[in-house]
């Protein structure tokens, strides 16, 4: 069996049908590919539809009656899959033939980790209790539905008829996701090219709903850490752990589109999930991990471009080699967690500047001086100072 699809659903019975129907159409042998479905606690009718799909594929479906987190689902999944490839797949999204195919094809070696592209969003359903925000981005092509104005007390209304998933025209109401979080990808796409070629933060690419890695790999760095139970950076932590064993991160243009849909999780809880990733590599070998998870999480937060994140964690590398200046390193992990804390509002002033003066010493400067200006490591030097006036 050459790749597993691993599906976690919860509660999105239409999307999902929808997205199976897009991996029957597969242009790669369906013989070599099978899907394995975790249904993470649903309470709708995925049970049912699941029950009665005609797949073309293995269809395997993994019930888990109390939902303990998508990380836990996923690696139910891992547990079981046969393929050497494991395909992430959300339950929302929607496969064009050739994703399967390029996911398993682009893969060299257990070494190589392969991001597909997650720019596209689509309307297959009408949500009465779409949020806010929502509402602009269905307008903007609610022209393109048949779609009348009585209908809106329906709970869901169907959009785009199973018809168009089938003759591949679905792509035709796909639409360019425009966030603040895809602006960023763009841009390191523009500095470093699709190739990534030195780029050291790859892994912001790993994003589960579209990327691959072979299943021995997955094993070996430790599979999804389930103690992230909370919405967000599940994929992040493994794509890390992958980073730093070593693999290759390849960008390439596979496509599949996501389903737009209301949230199914709580506010705050990618705010959990955060602060537990900022904890867990709380150690001077990972500030490169600490810092990139605050400029993106916390946007705005630290003045820099692409360019400059990644210049900074370059000088990082250097100087992690050398325990001259792991005190200086400690000092600026320091400071990241509390321009985090004072963001978030968990930090008091006192407590602030308490800290900030008791790691400051003469020592620290003077190595600090020995940096600024200095050929390979004056971008860390500049962004420590940068982050030292702005808290």
């Amino acid at each position: 069996m050459k790749g597993t699809i691993i599906i976690p659903s919860y509660n999105a019975c239409e999307r999902l049908y929808y997205n199976l129907l897009s991996l029957n159409l597969q242009d790669y042998p369906h013989d070599q590919f099978e899907v394995i479905v975790i249904d993470n606690g649903s309470a709708d009718n995925t049970a049912r539809m699941l029950s009665e799909f005609q797949a073309s594929f293995r269809l395997e479906v993994v019930r888990i009656d109390e939902n303990k987190g998508i990380a836990h689902g996923r690696n139910q999944g891992i547990s079981k899959a046969a393929g050497d490839i494991l395909i992430f797949h959300d339950s929302d999204m929607i496969a064009e033939r050739s994703f399967v195919r390029k996911h398993i094809e682009a893969h060299i070696n257990e070494n190589t980790v392969v991001c597909g592209k997650t720019w596209k969003e689509i309307f297959t359903y009408y949500y009465k209790n779409f949020e806010d925000f929502r509402i602009p981005e269905f307008n903007k092509v609610k022209d393109q539905f048949d779609f009348p104005s009585d209908d809106l007390e329906l709970d869901v209304r169907p959009l785009i008829p199973r018809e168009k998933i089938i003759d591949g025209s679905f792509m035709n109401y796909s639409f360019r996701k425009d966030t603040p979080f895809i602006h960023s990808l763009e841009k390191v796409i523009q500095e470093f090219g699709s190739d990534l070629k030195g780029y050291h933060l790859p892994w912001r690419f790993f994003i589960t709903n579209n990327s691959s890695v072979s299943r021995s790999k997955v094993v070996e760095v430790g599979r999804f850490d389930e103690k992230i139970v909370n919405w967000g950076f599940e994929d992040y932590d493994l794509g890390i752990r992958l980073y730093k064993a070593g693999c290759h991160f390849k960008l390439l243009d596979i496509i599949n589109v996501h389903q737009a849909h209301p949230r199914n999780y709580a506010r705050g809880e990618a705010l959990k999930s955060f602060d537990y990733i900022c904890h867990k590599y709380n150690d001077i070998s990972h500030i490169d991990i600490v810092l990139a998870c605050i400029t993106t999480f916390l946007r705005g937060s630290l003045s820099m471009d692409e360019k400059e994140l990644n210049d900074i964690v370059e000088d990082l590398y250097k100087l992690q080699k050398m325990d001259k200046y792991n005190r200086l390193l400690r000092y600026f992990l320091e400071l990241l967690h509390i321009k985090k804390g004072t963001i978030l509002n968990k930090v008091k002033n006192q407590v602030r500047n308490t800290s900030i003066v008791s790691m400051l010493d003469s020592e620290l400067e003077l190595q600090l001086n020995e940096l600024v200006g200095k050929n390979g490591t004056s971008h860390f030097a500049d962004a420590l100072l940068d982050l030292q006036r702005s808290i």
